[in-house]
């Protein structure tokens, strides 16, 4: 592995552990009913999470293709987008309201499914062991770049979307 293919996987790895950390924190505080700060921790996510997202479906996932099915790939595009929805869901809640039993599952469910998906891409870094120096090396780049643009997570999905 070269010295920048490592600090791709290890960019990764990172990006990875900050997305796991957020969606624990956003867990708890659904447990908690503590509205304010889960508001507050999905503001922080969805900024900490843009560039890794955008880099994902622009870049990470296109570079897959070769190796996934449409399926799978598709899906993962699917569950980014359900991601985006729970982030914008949370900052429609009024923190004067305490939740109510419904919305805590609805939102718990969509962290689950956000936890299960970021476990699994972050097992896809190894199928990427098919693709050159070169390509990896170019990820890398596209990494970097997408972190500098520094878009949220919903304001890269709602782009997405249109």
């Amino acid at each position: 592995m070269t010295k920048i293919n490592n600090a791709l996987f290890n960019a990764f790895r990172e990006d990875h552990a900050v997305l796991g950390r957020g969606l624990h924190e956003l867990r708890s505080l659904v447990m908690a009913g503590d509205v304010g700060g889960l508001k507050t921790a999905a503001q922080n996510l969805d900024k900490a999470a843009g560039g890794h997202i955008a880099f994902e479906e622009e870049d990470f996932y296109p570079a897959l293709k070769a190796f996934l099915s449409a399926d799978e790939v598709a899906g993962m595009y699917e569950e980014h987008a359900h991601g985006a929805a729970l982030l914008a869901d949370i900052a429609g809640l009024d923190p004067n309201m305490p939740l109510q039993a419904s919305q805590k599952q609805h939102l718990l469910d969509r962290i689950d499914e956000m936890e299960q998906h970021v476990s699994e891409c972050g097992e896809l870094f190894g199928a990427m062991g098919g693709l050159d120096d070169a390509a990896k090396d170019n990820l890398m780049e596209r990494l970097q770049y997408w972190r500098k643009l520094a878009s949220t997570w919903t304001g890269f999905a709602a782009k997405q979307s249109r």
